[in-house]
Formats: C-alpha cells, sequence, structure tokens
C-alpha cells in the first residue's frame, strides 16, 4: 500500500484531480451565487415597482383605503404578504391596520431598528429577510417604506415575497452543474492517466535498459524515445554520463593493469636477488652488490607508489581552496636549479633564453613539481652536450630539447599514465607517470599544454597561461 502511494502516477493524479475539483467547484459556485444574486435583485425590483406604486395611491389620496389585494393581481405576483403598520412612538408598539388576504391572520414583523432605519432615511426602502410568518420554515424577502406621520403615529408599508435561496431552478442548475462537472471530471482524469502512463512507460523503459547496463559494457546507450522531449534530455544526459563513466572505468582498468605490471617488475628484481643471495654464501662485496640493486628497486617502489598516490589523491576543489598569486619566473628559476646537477651529469646546458615576469594563481610548489618534471624529460631524452632551451614570456612557457623526439602518434598517449614510447623504454628508465602527475597539475590551474615533437630533432612543450 505504502508503494502505491509513493507512486509518481498516483500523486500526480491525486494532485489534477485536487487542482480540477477545485476549478470547478469555483466555477460552479460562481454561476450559483450569480442565479442567487440575480433571483435576489429580481425580487428587490418586484418589491420596489409594487412599495412604490401603493406609496403613490395612498400619496394621490391619503383617506382612500388602499387596496393590497388588487395591487397584487396588477402585478400579476402569485404570493404577496402585504400590510399597513401604524408605529406608536410614544409607546413603540405597532398596529396592524390593513392586510393582505395572503397574510391571513399572521403580521410581518416590524423591528425597532427597521423603525430606525426608515426614521434616518425617509425617502428609502429598507430591505430584509424574514421568516415566513404562515410557514416558519420558509423565509420572505421584506421590504419596509414610510408612508405618512399622522400626530404620534408613523405610517409604514410592508411588502413582502416568498423568498427561497435554493429555488427549485437553481436546485435543478446545481444538480447539473454537478453531474456535468464530475463528468468532465473523471473524462479528464481518465485521459490524463493514459497519458501519464504513456510517459512514465517510457521513462520506465530508460530504467528497465539503464540496469542492463555496467561499468564495463563499452560504448553502451540508451535510445532516444523520440516521443517527449523532457524524456530524451535525459536520455541524452543519461547517455553523457554512461559515457564519462565508461571512460572513467577504463581508465580505473587500465590503471590496475598498468600499475600491476610496474609494481611486479621491480618486485620480481628484488625477489630473484634475495634468492640468489639466499643460494650459498656470498662474499660482503657480493652482498653489497645484492643489497645495491635491492635498495635501487626499492626507491623505484617508492617513486612509483608516491606518484600513483599523488595521482589519487589530488582533489581539485581542496587544493584551489589554497592557491595565492605567485610569480612564474621564480617558480621557473628553482625549479631550474633544482635539476641542475642532473643537466651537468651529461653536459646538456639548461639555457634561459627569455624571462618575462608573469603573475599566476595557483600553488607554487605543485607548479614546480609539474615544470621539473618537464625539464628532467627534456634532459633524459637529449643526447650528451646538447642545450636545453627554456623562455618565460607573456602567457608562455616553453621547454624545448634536441633529444630522441617522437611520433605523432605517441603525442597522443604521452599524458596517459603509466604510458612510454619504445624508444623511452629502450634509452631510459621511468614509470610513465611523470607527465600524467604534470597534466593533472596543468590542469588544475586551468593552463593548457601543447607538445610538438620530431623524430631524432628534439620536442618543444609549451605551457599556455
Amino acid at each position: 500500500m505504502k508503494t502505491f502511494f509513493k507512486s509518481l502516477k498516483f500523486r500526480l493524479l491525486v494532485a489534477l484531480c485536487i487542482i480540477l475539483f477545485a476549478l470547478f467547484y469555483g466555477f460552479g459556485y460562481i454561476v450559483v451565487h450569480t442565479l442567487e444574486t440575480s433571483y435576489k435583485a429580481s425580487l428587490e425590483a418586484s418589491l420596489f415597482t409594487v412599495l412604490k406604486d401603493i406609496k403613490h395611491d395612498f400619496a394621490e389620496d391619503p383617506d382612500k383605503e388602499l387596496a393590497l389585494d388588487e395591487t397584487q393581481d396588477e402585478f400579476d405576483i402569485p404570493v404577496l404578504f402585504s400590510q399597513v403598520v401604524a408605529y406608536d412612538s410614544m409607546s413603540n408598539i405597532p398596529n396592524i391596520i390593513k392586510r393582505s388576504s395572503d397574510l391571513k391572520d399572521q403580521s410581518l414583523p416590524i423591528e425597532p431598528i427597521i423603525v430606525q432605519q426608515i426614521f434616518d432615511n425617509p425617502n428609502e426602502i429598507v430591505f430584509t429577510i424574514r421568516r415566513d410568518p404562515n410557514n416558519p420554515e420558509h423565509k420572505i424577502y421584506m421590504g419596509t417604506i414610510f408612508l405618512a406621520q399622522k400626530e404620534f403615529q408613523m405610517l409604514f408599508l410592508q411588502c413582502a415575497l416568498p423568498y427561497d435561496k435554493h429555488t427549485p431552478q437553481i436546485q435543478d442548475i446545481k444538480e447539473t452543474l454537478w453531474a456535468g462537472l464530475l463528468t468532465l471530471l473523471f473524462i479528464i482524469l481518465g485521459l490524463a492517466y493514459m497519458l501519464i502512463s504513456k510517459s512514465l512507460a517510457n521513462v520506465l523503459h530508460v530504467t528497465n535498459v539503464a540496469k542492463t547496463l555496467y561499468g564495463e559494457t563499452k560504448h553502451s546507450i540508451i535510445p532516444k524515445s523520440h516521443i517527449a522531449y523532457e524524456i530524451d534530455d535525459l536520455i541524452e544526459t543519461f547517455n553523457t554520463l554512461l559515457g564519462e563513466l565508461q571512460h572513467a572505468y577504463a581508465q580505473v582498468q587500465q590503471f590496475g593493469q598498468n600499475a600491476s605490471h610496474e609494481l611486479k617488475t621491480p618486485l620480481t628484481i628484488i625477489k630473484g636477488e634475495i634468492d640468489v643471495g639466499l643460494r650459498k654464501e656470498r662474499t660482503p662485496k657480493e652482498y653489497v652488490q645484492i643489497l645495491e640493486k635491492v635498495g635501487k628497486e626499492v626507491s623505484t617502489l617508492h617513486e612509483i607508489i608516491e606518484k600513483i598516490l599523488f595521482l589519487s589523491s589530488t582533489t581539485k576543489n581542496d587544493l584551489k581552496k589554497h592557491f595565492h598569486e605567485l610569480y612564474m619566473d621564480e617558480v621557473l628559476l628553482e625549479a631550474i636549479e633544482e635539476k641542475r646537477s642532473l643537466a651537468e651529469q651529461k653536459h646538456i646546458k639548461l639555457t634561459i633564453e627569455t624571462l618575462e615576469p608573469q603573475n599566476l594563481r595557483g600553488n607554487a610548489s605543485l607548479l614546480k613539481i609539474a615544470i621539473a618534471n618537464l625539464i628532467d624529460n627534456a634532459i633524459k631524452y637529449s643526447p650528451h652536450d646538447s642545450t636545453v632551451h627554456i623562455s618565460l614570456m607573456a602567457h608562455e612557457l616553453s621547454i624545448c630539447d634536441e633529444g630522441i623526439g617522437m611520433s605523432a602518434d605517441e603525442i597522443e598517449h604521452i599524458f596517459e599514465q603509466f604510458y612510454r614510447t619504445k624508444q623511452s623504454q629502450e634509452s631510459t628508465k621511468g614509470s610513465g607517470l611523470g607527465l600524467a602527475i604534470v597534466k593533472n597539475i596543468l590542469d588544475l590551474h586551468d593552463v593548457a599544454i601543447n607538445v610538438k615533437s620530431t623524430k631524432e630533432k628534439g620536442t618543444c612543450v609549451k605551457i599556455l597561461f
């Protein structure tokens, strides 16, 4: 039962039902209220005409007896309650002088408040709703008007018509409105149910298709419905997210495979060296050589693990909170000094051709790591007695070497984790994580990197601020 009430279809239908019922009820209320007001206005107009006519006859001949029943016949009114009242202002006691035959032995009420209102406005008619004197279960619409003043008595004329707010005609209209509007409500809800079911069926189809997809499923998309723009937009958004997830899954999978390979190689070497050392007793010199190889591979492992941890733990938003204004020329000079001893070992010159002041908002330590990695690569893949040309100009830092170079196909993959070109695998030792770290750092700073290279002529890396 709870599932039913949590259903979006049920909630939409209930909301639509409430809104439509409120609108229809409001419309019916306005129609009935308008009819009741019109009916009341017609009664008031009839009473106004009768009262004015009788008063006119009285004004022409005050001594003539008023023919109240003749007035009823004159205006063709089925039921007319009328009476002439003499109100003693000294005793406040009304005296019925004449009454119509419809009143029989009953009388219309003349209350002090009505007398006061007429006293304040003698030329106005006071209209009130009272109980039918012959049938208390029904009401009358009564008008009272001032006729004349005789010594201590005030003469009033009162006429009343039967008044029922819910006349048979109005009651029939109310019943017709209820029947018609409820029928229309059920028809609209039925059509809405079909439309909502059709729309939600497409959403359910998207859900069912999504359930069959997995992270390792390559190039899987949900087909568009071509029925509703909103659903197709949802499907397109989901397909975009799915594509990103599949790409991320492929990267994680590739990262795991490469990481296991890179970590397995030094571990295999370490195990092999230890096994060799344990087969038989060795000389101190041989043990030193074994330990030196093990130490070297441990350093390699340490470097790989540190880089893997850096790539997996850097969070863009957290790091950006600690950004501040820095001078790129100072960061560059520190990175060059850090790598100068490595360059001197290969007799490579680190030449600063241009050094212009450049401000940037970022993290100096991370940018220094990125630039140092690029200089380190330039030194690694350059021959002895060559030059690495470094230039810092407005909005651009370039590091160009005279090394082995790369092909266009290789350039496309150099920023991938653990990727190494065939020549680099043969000529130098590395983990293939340096440029991946560089790319992560530059992306963090919203800085672009461009690489151009020619085989056997060198590589030029440009950082564009």
